[in-house]
């Protein structure tokens, strides 16, 4: 499995996190601290996670214990998220998306990168 590449872009005031390749859990934990952190440092709390170049089969494996983890970094209910991804990875974004509601947490996933950017316009 080849490891993944990710980077943190600023969208005016929505971070966004592009991954590609296979992530492991390390780098998935690296990424979203980042994510999460440029999100802090630019006085929001509006991210999106950009899937569409990502392998997400492993994903079920780290969603719970990453949704442990990323409260420790700064990561609370005041956030508003969205996941952008591939039809084909409706199930693990379905996913993900129910892991967070299910802690009280504003996710929503999207196919397509200007309507999240336009829901999370949307205060």
């Amino acid at each position: 499995m080849a490891a993944s590449k990710f980077r943190v872009e600023v969208r005016g005031d929505v971070a966004v996190l592009v991954q590609e390749g296979s992530p492991l859990f390390e780098e998935t934990t690296k990424s979203l601290a980042a994510v999460i952190g440029t999100a802090l440092q630019i006085g929001s709390k509006k991210i999106i996670v950009d899937a569409r170049l990502s392998d997400l089969a492993n994903y079920y494996n780290f969603v719970v214990r990453h949704a442990e983890l990323i409260p420790l970094m700064g990561f609370d209910s005041t956030f508003r998220s969205a996941i952008v991804g591939l039809p084909a990875q409706v199930y693990v974004m379905d996913f993900i998306v129910s892991v967070g509601q299910n802690r009280g947490w504003n996710v929503r996933r999207f196919f397509d990168m200007e309507e999240a950017l336009q829901w999370l316009a949307n205060d």
